[in-house]
């Protein structure tokens, strides 16, 4: 088996031996993951022992990319790394784009495997199919934007790409994010301090290779054909406003979630919107990897008390978490918020959440002065989150408990907390509401698999009953959305979330961004076009029915990683805060009426377990998973004879 559309090699990186080595893909999990989180996830399951503390040395970081990634395919800048989370305890996948995904191919690898923990910081240097590990003492302590500046510089190598942690990784905040390209963030599950466990500092990968397909010239028409169909889309919407484009939208349809998921509404958000930010802070747009879309957004504050260089942020999830959410109408203040959460190394949307929680723990006498060493949290304050950012990277007083996140800080503050503290399996909530924007959202927020509360990965779910579009998906069995977007079960809500999902899927497989996915068909990357794309790169028959067959046997592994964890259907439940009535606007008084029923549907759909939510043996065997299947039922069974 050629493998067209794929570098071949996976490297090998044992820190505590400081031992490199190369390994070619197995062909056979080629065929049955294709690549990316695919691949990575049976690694993952393979090696890793259930219960591992995910900061010991054995636990593995995973940089995975997929066939798409680095070729003509639109939006195939994509970056995935895998891990077990510091953060929830379980699967820990987290994207980024950029340019270091096709750098990686073009030096020789499909993935870079990493475990054990170096005695000293240290820094890997991938260059066309040559890698070392290399001393960087002098790099620990210094930020995102001073340590890559300085590796470029060193390796005299401008074009090469740098993913690397800053002092939040350091200093092991659970929530240090990875940051790639200066302002790229692999934000999620606390990849940045697992490298920080394993003192390593960044990968730097430079490439001059190419990506051989089994079919040149119908893989450049099939290629072309869909960056045609996308472009169209670089001139509104996204590609006009970045992320943000949909902020109004949002607030408008009482969606928007505001004062630590309170309410879905804000007076003032004309003030922080994708308009605004155009209009006043943008010095141009930024894409990756060939991408027609362009929702980056480079932006700067000139001068004031808000003042930063300019960088690359302000998207929509960082506007939201780390200002609408406590309340904050300045926009130059959460510009200043977002670039320290990128030059420190810190998910956006964990620190909005945490930050926000501890507002409102302050406001119910949970949190006192003494505990903030004098600091007022107060709502609309823009000095309290740039304070509190400040206090949880150095681990500095209350940052010390914020930096653990929301689950583990109000675990330890308790006094009612926790029915505030908004989380699923210790995943800070993101900026997209379960009641107010789509009822699908209770489903994906509650199951969480594989990471926790996550609006995007897989999919983003209201595309099919907020916005009422079917990505292509209809032909393969997507039911039309019901009138209603809050109706909750009877609406095959169930059935409609399991093709979402299988569909969103495989972003991560194929190593492309999920954005592509999420329009109309004549416009986005469907079903047809990837199936198109992968035969002729690869040379494998790849129908799009076979595509959603490896997206569900990847999704079913991700879920049994969680299991053998101790994930189950008492686990699938939603924070309290979000099973309330929202408190007022356009949705005031929607809640979630019926979560067990819609993950009745879910279940079923997927083939699980009811009572359980674990995957059926029945259906784990035909997806050819039969090992996977035997190991957790027979853990299962273990547990009960307990």
């Amino acid at each position: 088996m050629d493998l067209h559309g794929y570098a071949g090699k996976i490297l090998w990186v044992d820190l505590s031996r400081m031992e490199i080595k190369e390994r070619e893909l197995d062909r056979e999990l080629v065929k049955l993951y294709l690549g990316g989180t695919g691949y990575a996830a049976r690694i993952l399951w393979d090696m890793l022992d259930a219960k591992l503390d995910p900061l010991s040395p054995e636990n593995l970081l995973i940089a995975a990319t997929g066939p798409l990634t680095g070729t003509l395919c639109p939006s195939s800048g994509s970056i995935e790394f895998c891990f077990k989370s510091p953060l929830t305890g379980i699967f820990g996948e987290t994207r980024a784009g950029g340019i270091f995904g096709p750098k990686l191919k073009f030096a020789g690898y499909d993935f870079i495997a990493i475990r054990g923990r170096s005695e000293k910081p240290v820094y890997l240097y991938v260059r066309d199919g040559c890698a070392e590990l290399r001393d960087a003492s002098h790099l620990w302590g210094k930020n995102v934007h001073e340590t890559t500046d300085i590796l470029l510089r060193d390796l005299a190598e401008p074009d090469a790409s740098v993913a690397c942690i800053g002092q939040a990784g350091e200093n092991q905040v659970r929530f240090a994010s990875i940051m790639v390209d200066y302002d790229r963030a692999a934000g999620r599950c606390g990849g940045g301090m697992v490298m920080g466990a394993k003192r390593l500092k960044a990968i730097v990968v430079d490439g001059h290779g190419e990506i051989s397909a089994a079919k040149p010239e119908e893989f450049f028409e099939a290629a072309m054909e869909a960056i045609n169909a996308i472009k169209v889309r670089a001139n509104k919407g996204m590609g006009r406003y970045g992320t943000l484009s949909g902020l109004i939208n949002l607030n408008e349809s009482g969606a928007l979630p505001t004062r630590n998921f309170k309410t879905c509404h804000f007076e003032e958000a004309e003030k922080v919107s994708g308009q605004t930010l155009s209009e006043k802070y943008l010095i141009k747009k930024r894409a990756c990897f060939g991408c027609p879309i362009g929702c980056g957004r480079y932006v700067q504050v000139r001068a004031g008390e808000y003042q930063t260089p300019p960088h690359e942020g302000a998207e929509y999830e960082t506007v939201d978490m780390l200002g609408v959410q406590s309340m904050i109408g300045d926009l130059e203040a959460i510009i200043k918020a977002g670039y320290l959460c990128n030059i420190y190394g810190l998910d956006t949307i964990s620190a909005g959440n945490v930050i926000a929680f501890a507002i409102e723990a302050y406001e119910r006498g949970i949190i006192t002065e003494k505990d903030t060493g004098g600091i007022k949290l107060r709502w609309g304050d823009p000095k309290v989150t740039l304070t509190l950012i400040e206090k949880i990277v150095k681990r500095e007083g209350i940052g010390r408990l914020l930096a653990e996140g929301v689950k583990r800080a109000s675990e330890k503050l308790g006094r009612g907390s926790e029915e505030f503290a908004c989380h699923v399996k210790g995943l800070e909530i993101p900026a997209h509401d379960a009641r107010g924007t789509s009822k699908s959202l209770a489903i994906q927020y509650a199951v969480g698999n594989p990471r926790g509360a996550c609006h995007i990965e897989p999919v983003w779910a209201p595309m099919w009953d907020f916005l009422k579009v079917d990505m292509g998906l209809r032909r393969y069995g997507l039911p039309w959305p019901p009138p209603s977007r809050f109706e909750e079960t009877g609406v095959r809500r169930g059935e409609a979330y399991r093709l979402l999902i299988l569909f969103g899927e495989l972003a991560g497989i194929l190593g492309i961004c999920r954005f592509p996915l999420q329009a109309a068909e004549e416009e986005n990357l469907n079903l047809d076009r990837l199936s198109r794309l992968m035969t002729t790169l690869t040379g494998l028959d790849l129908k799009p029915q076979d595509l959603l067959k490896v997206s569900e046997r990847v999704y079913n592994l991700k879920r049994c990683f969680n299991v053998r964890e101790g994930v189950d259907r008492s686990s699938d439940r939603l924070p309290r805060r979000v099973m309330e009535p929202i408190a007022s606007g356009p949705t005031k008084g929607v809640r979630v009426e019926n979560l067990d029923g819609m993950l009745d549907e879910f279940y079923e759909a997927m083939g699980w377990d009811r009572e359980t939510g674990i995957p059926s043996r029945e259906k784990l065997k035909k997806l050819g998973l039969g090992d996977v299947a035997e190991e957790v039922w027979r853990s299962r069974q273990s547990k009960q004879e307990e």
